[in-house]
């Protein structure tokens, strides 16, 4: 499983960084979610207490990629339909964009991109047997958390991320250890750790730009495995498709992802071929 993190690394990543905190609607969805008989209308009554989020969950659920027949209008009928932990995974990933606001529009790009990738996983992991759908979104709109907060740290991290997306043969994390002396993935890691989410999300986001994980099986868990793999396919269409570029990490671990996750070529040929048809 994940090594731990030794504390002079926790020290260093966190230096002068402030964790978000966890916002009070998830530890009351947590709290609900884990007593013996949950109540849905507890779940909708938390949702729906908060107008901004109730309506990113709408907007979230009636977007293509999670492909129901019909379009919905309430929290009411998103929880019915998806399933109570389903739809707190949603709510996870939403307030996580309320709680990294930044400066006002400085982040539009980013959660708007983080949310394109965050449907098209969820996409993709309807389309492998056993998918881990909902991990899968909350996943995507995660995995790259620590990118807003080093953002707002550092005045010139923007330029760290265009050196590091040209640099094919470094890993995006290395680059940014050089130029700053930590990285968003650690840093992504001690948020999910913090906001005490699933384990195998934590340690996806960990290693989420290091391809040698597929090699060693030992490092993280299977789970942790497939939610790397799904997310690398969904950032790769998403750049491809949104961006008109190709994606540096997968050029690095494309062809490990594919291979955990059972994709053969015709295969992953179909999955790009129905994206494109869901996006267009």
């Amino acid at each position: 499983m994940s090594k731990l993190i030794p504390p002079e690394v926790i020290e260093r990543t966190l230096k002068g960084i402030a964790i978000p905190a966890r916002p009070q609607v998830l530890v009351q969805l947590e709290n609900e979610l884990t007593r013996d008989d949950p109540d849905p209308r507890v779940i909708v009554r938390l949702v729906s207490g908060d107008v901004g989020l109730s309506a990113a969950v709408l907007k979230t659920v009636n977007s293509p990629f999670f492909g129901l027949s019909r379009r919905i209008s309430s929290v009411a009928q998103a929880v019915n339909l998806l399933g109570m932990r389903s739809a707190a995974q949603i709510v996870t990933g939403l307030v996580l964009r309320a709680a990294i606001a930044g400066k006002a529009g400085s982040l539009e790009r980013f959660w708007d991109s983080a949310e394109k990738v965050a449907g098209i996983a969820s996409h993709i992991a309807l389309s492998i047997p056993r998918g881990p759908r909902d991990e899968a979104y909350c996943f995507g709109l995660f995995h790259d958390v620590g990118i807003p907060i080093l953002l707002q740290k550092f005045p010139d991290y923007r330029q760290t991320l265009a050196l590091a997306d040209k640099l094919s043969d470094r890993p995006f994390t290395a680059v940014e250890e050089e130029r700053h002396a930590t990285d968003h993935a650690t840093l992504g890691y001690l948020v999910a750790k913090g906001w005490f989410l699933p384990e195998a999300i934590c340690e996806g986001i960990l290693y989420h730009h290091d391809p040698s994980v597929f090699d060693d099986r030992d490092v993280v868990s299977s789970q942790a495995l497939t939610l790397i793999a799904i997310n690398a396919l969904a950032e790769h269409f998403h750049d491809e498709y949104f961006r008109l570029r190709s994606n540096s990490s997968w050029e690095r671990m494309g062809d490990r992802a594919l291979a955990h996750l059972g994709l053969q070529e015709d295969e992953y040929c179909d999955l790009r071929e129905d994206l494109t048809t869901t996006v267009g």
